[in-house]
């Protein structure tokens, strides 16, 4: 079922069937998705327009609708994600457009756009929205640390690597994430670039060459 208008009614007929308030529903619904870091602003209103069976197209939040309606009967009722949602607020942050390499580097072409996040999540990181950038690995070759499809906020303020650590960089030929030191005794400076995953070796830069995009400094997966 992809038409928007009937989806809409199909909506109506399965809340009403469970004896649910559009409001009900909408406070289900954002339970599901702050369990996943997704900050949802769904309202009654939203789900009654929705449901009038006039929408364009599928809502974004539509996949929380669903797991609402798939979870055994007051579920999500005591779930204390639920207080979260008046006193959270979501901020923006950029997301970098294509993905970045754990293993051969992404372009990073492309409009950048922007995505919400927890602000009590950015609160806990000592972030400011404009501070972090958002981004998608793909590749294998940060396992187990981090796996493919994994989200990471990189704090673009953080660029020194005098402590090691898991980067964002910009390589030369691709963004990538990678463990970071620096080659002690070498002139002109060198980093070493190193993978979790032990199939891939380490390779030295001169640090001239090396792009720090920032330090991660999270990361979400989904399950």
């Amino acid at each position: 079922m992809e038409n928007p208008a009937e989806v809409g009614r199909w909506v109506k007929a399965q809340r009403q069937r469970k004896g649910w308030s559009a409001q009900e529903l909408a406070d289900r619904a954002r339970g599901f998705a702050v369990e996943e870091g997704v900050t949802l602003k769904l309202t009654q209103q939203s789900v009654s327009n929705f449901e009038l069976g006039e929408a364009k197209r599928l809502p974004v939040w539509l996949r929380y609708i669903h797991k609402a309606f798939s979870a055994a009967d007051g579920e999500t009722r005591e779930d204390t994600h639920l207080t979260l949602d008046g006193a959270d607020s979501s901020a923006m942050i950029e997301l970098l457009p294509t993905f970045v390499g754990a293993g051969g580097g992404g372009t990073g072409e492309g409009d950048r756009s922007l995505r919400a996040v927890s602000g009590s999540l950015l609160d806990q990181l000592g972030v400011r929205p404009g501070d972090v950038l958002m981004i998608e690995i793909e590749g294998d070759s940060m396992e187990p640390e981090f796996r493919s499809g994994d989200q990471m906020l990189v704090d673009k303020r953080r660029q020194s690597i005098a402590q090691p650590g898991a980067f964002c960089l910009w390589d030369g030929d691709g963004y990538v994430v990678k463990y970071l030191e620096k080659v002690p005794g070498t002139d002109p400076p060198k980093v070493r670039v190193i993978s979790s995953n032990q199939r891939y070796s380490a390779w030295e830069r001169l640090a001239d060459e090396v792009q720090v995009m920032g330090r991660i400094v999270w990361f979400g997966r989904r399950v």
